[in-house]
């Protein structure tokens, strides 16, 4: 019942005291971090290209900003590892939220466009079905 902790059942794999200079965050880290940065260029590529329309602008905005605050915090997390200032850690996750919450609104308006997609071909192909009907 004491391995319920939390800590415990990861304690065999992660030393979280860590050698000087990787403040416990294990030996992928720094893959990780590699990993992210390129999951926030891609990010703000992708959105870049989705300003190119109109329509598309309206979730491309939103996908370069949390981009931005994305990378900004994957560059904090790299003063985290240098350092190990705690500060910096709760400063990454502070902007993560922030971009985390900036996509749950991108999400939610784009299924909400999808909807409003799907409503409106439903309605007009009703309508055209109807048309066809009073004609025959």
């Amino acid at each position: 019942m004491s391995e319920m902790n939390g800590d415990s059942q990861f304690q065999g794999q992660y030393d979280m005291s860590g050698p000087s200079g990787n403040h416990g965050m294990g030996m992928g880290f720094a893959r990780t971090l590699g990993d992210m940065k390129f999951v926030g260029v891609t990010a703000m590529i992708y959105g870049v290209i989705t300003c190119l329309s109109l329509a598309g602008a309206i979730m491309g905005i939103p996908i370069v900003i949390a981009s931005n605050r994305f990378l900004e915090a994957v560059k904090i997390l790299k003063e985290y590892r240098l350092t190990g200032r705690q500060e910096d850690m709760a400063t990454a996750f502070h902007e993560f939220g922030r971009c985390f919450r900036l996509l749950k609104i991108v999400v939610l308006i784009t299924i909400g466009m999808y909807i409003l997609v799907f409503v409106l071909m439903f309605l007009f192909g009703g309508i055209a079905l109807l048309a066809g009907l009073a004609e025959g």
